[in-house]
Order: C-alpha cells, then structure tokens, then sequence
C-alpha cells in the first residue's frame, strides 16, 4: 500500500504544473481566445494539436505529443490511485457521494444543456 501511496503521490508531483497549465489554457479557450495575448494563445494551442507561429497552426512535435499522453495516462494513473486510497483510508461513504456526485452532476448538465 506504501508503493501505492508513493506512486499516486510523485505522478501528482509531476504532471500537476502541466495540469494547472491544461486547465488555465482551457478555460482562456472557453471565454475566447482573441482577446488575450499571443503568449496566452500559444500555450493555449497545445489543445489543438498544433502548435501558434504568428498567425498559422503548425503540428505539434511527436516528442509534445507523446508528453501530452504520458501527462494524460498519468492523471488516468494518479486519479484512479487517488480513488482507491480515498476508499482505503478515507470515509468511503462520504468519498463514494463525492465520487458519484462528480459523475452524475457533469452527466446531468450534458444532457441538459449539451446540444
């Protein structure tokens, strides 16, 4: 369990600053991006697959692609190990509300509101 622990606890480490980016460049993405910067842009093209030089989109490079997976295969990892020790160790009423929350909230919204 201690392995466990340790694994959920470096993956975490080290994907979350690019995380933190995904996320901030994701939300500049939902309010539109041309009204900010061009570095903002920039880093915001990672979602794309393509990367911003002046106005044209460019592929990314296989080594971008390939961190961009491992960073998402590692969140799949860190969450999923976050969840087991969650129930392991934490209140697991109380964890599996939250995890059942987290699932049917979002659902509930895309079926409402998606289009």
């Amino acid at each position: 369990m201690q392995k466990l622990r340790q694994v959920h606890l470096y993956l975490g480490c080290f994907f979350a600053p690019m995380i933190i980016l995904f996320a901030l460049t994701g939300v500049w993405q939902e309010f539109g991006m041309s009204r900010y910067p061009e570095w903002a842009r920039y880093l915001s093209s990672i979602h794309t697959g393509s990367m911003m030089k002046g106005d044209a989109h460019h592929p990314s490079s296989i080594v971008l692609q390939g961190f961009v997976i491992l960073m998402g295969l590692g969140l799949i990892v860190s969450v999923g190990t976050g969840v087991y020790l969650a129930f392991k160790y934490g209140r697991s009423k109380l964890a599996l509300i939250c995890l059942g929350s987290g699932i049917l909230i979002p659902v509930a919204m895309i079926v409402i509101f998606g289009k």
